[in-house]
């Protein structure tokens, strides 16, 4: 009896530890497409663009009670100069750009001190060349002129109307609509002075010369 019992525990005795060994190999056989794998990051170099040297100027002026203000900024390159023009206001509304124009060294635009008109409707800017001055009137609020012309040249427009005389300079704004224009005859030294009235883009000669 005791043979017996002996036999059946070391049946049992060699079946487990055949069990644990089993166990034990097809753990550490595990299928690879089990295991987890980490590829490395692919490491882009990413190459700096080539931006040109820009040399930018910018210069501003407020209108008199201050709630609008005109800026103009120059751009140069190797090409020339870029000039833009804009009307911001102290409220949320975005700026109104009212000139933009590539031009070459020779002429150079500025905001003359009474650049403003009294109703803050128009602006104007002096056009300064080798040969001659010029001087542009724009809507402040970005809108075209008749015509959907951007601004108006009162030096075009004084030549073609008033052709014995050439302008010296404009002072300022005589009204909401009234530009005063110094100028003197062509052919002899005598000075006149000119209302340039906007709506009609005509000139009206005065009896007094404005210095």
């Amino acid at each position: 009896m005791k043979n017996v019992q002996f036999v059946f525990l070391t049946l049992v005795g060699v079946t487990l530890v055949t069990g644990v060994v089993f166990f034990t190999l097809v753990r550490n056989n595990k299928p690879m497409s089990q295991s987890v794998f980490s590829a490395p990051i692919p490491t882009i170099s990413m190459v700096p663009t080539q931006i040109p040297s820009y040399n930018a100027q910018v210069s501003s002026m407020d209108s008199p009670e201050g709630s609008k203000t005109l800026v103009l900024q120059k751009i140069q390159d190797s090409k020339g100069a870029t000039y833009s023009a804009f009307v911001s206001s102290k409220s949320d509304e975005p700026a109104q750009q009212v000139f933009y124009e590539p031009t070459f060294d020779s002429k150079i635009l500025s905001i003359p001190f009474n650049t403003w008109s009294p109703d803050n409707a128009y602006v104007f800017l002096k056009e300064t060349t080798p040969t001659i001055d010029n001087y542009l009137v724009f809507q402040s609020s970005g809108n075209s002129f008749s015509n959907d012309v951007p601004y108006l040249s009162i030096q075009e427009l004084f030549k073609k109307n008033v052709p014995d005389y050439t302008i010296e300079d404009i002072t300022g704004w005589a009204g909401p609509n009234l530009l005063i224009v110094n100028a003197k005859l062509i052919e002899e030294d005598k000075k006149v002075s000119f209302w340039f009235e906007l709506p009609s883009q005509s000139f009206i000669q005065l009896g007094t010369y404005f210095k």
